[in-house]
C-alpha cells in the first residue's frame, strides 16, 4: 500500500498566484527606480517591495558581474534612507498621506507642471527608459536594469489605475443596490 501525499489547493500554480508574483516583482523593481523620482511615500510605500527589489539590485548586479550595480546599490539606500526620513518627518507634522502611498511624481511634475499626478507617473516610466539608455553606454548592466524601469513602473501603475477602477464600480453597485433596498424598505415591500 503507498502513502501518497497530495497538495492542498494551495500548493498549484494559478493564474492568480502567477500574476500576484509578477505584480509583487514589478513594484520591487520600480521602486528601484521610483526613489529617485517621486518624494513623500506612504508608511508603508517602500515596505516589503523596498526589500526584494534591493535584492535585485544585488542579484543582478552579481549575475550580470557588474561593479556599477554595486554603486548604484549604494546610491539606492542612501535615497531610501532619505525617503524614509522624509516619510518620518511628513508623519510627525500630522500629513495625512495613505499608508501604501507610492510616492509623489516630483520629477515629473517639475519638468511638465501641467501634467496631471497620474500621468506624472507614466512621464516616470519614460524618464527611467531614457536615463537608462544613457547610462547603457557606460555600463549596459546598469542600463538594462534601469531601462526595465519603464516596464515595471507602467505594469505596477496599470494595476493600481485598474484595481482604483473596481473598487469605485464596486462602490456604485452597492449605491445602486442601497438605495433599491431604501425604497423597499420605505415601500413597505420587504
Amino acid at each position: 500500500m503507498t502513502n501518497q501525499q497530495h497538495g492542498g489547493p494551495g500548493d498549484r500554480l494559478t493564474m492568480a498566484n502567477s500574476f500576484n508574483g509578477l505584480n509583487v516583482l514589478a513594484n520591487a523593481h520600480a521602486i528601484t527606480c521610483t526613489v529617485f523620482l517621486r518624494t513623500d511615500f506612504g508608511r508603508e510605500g517602500i515596505g516589503m517591495f523596498g526589500l526584494i527589489g534591493g535584492l535585485l539590485i544585488l542579484g543582478y548586479g552579481s549575475f550580470a558581474n557588474c561593479g556599477p550595480m554595486f554603486i548604484f546599490f549604494l546610491f539606492w539606500v542612501a535615497a531610501l534612507i532619505c525617503q524614509r526620513v522624509r516619510s518620518f518627518r511628513n508623519w510627525r507634522r500630522g500629513a495625512m498621506i495613505h499608508s501604501r502611498y507610492n510616492g509623489y511624481p516630483f520629477v515629473s511634475k517639475r519638468l511638465f507642471p501641467r501634467m496631471t499626478e497620474l500621468n506624472a507617473r507614466g512621464v516616470d516610466a519614460f524618464l527611467c527608459l531614457a536615463i537608462g539608455g544613457l547610462l547603457a553606454q557606460f555600463s549596459q548592466p546598469l542600463g538594462f536594469f534601469i531601462m526595465a524601469g519603464f516596464l515595471s513602473i507602467l505594469f505596477s501603475e496599470g494595476v493600481m489605475v485598474e484595481g482604483t477602477k473596481r473598487r469605485l464600480q464596486t462602490m456604485r453597485d452597492a449605491e445602486i443596490e442601497q438605495r433599491y433596498l431604501a425604497e423597499q424598505y420605505k415601500s413597505g415591500n420587504f
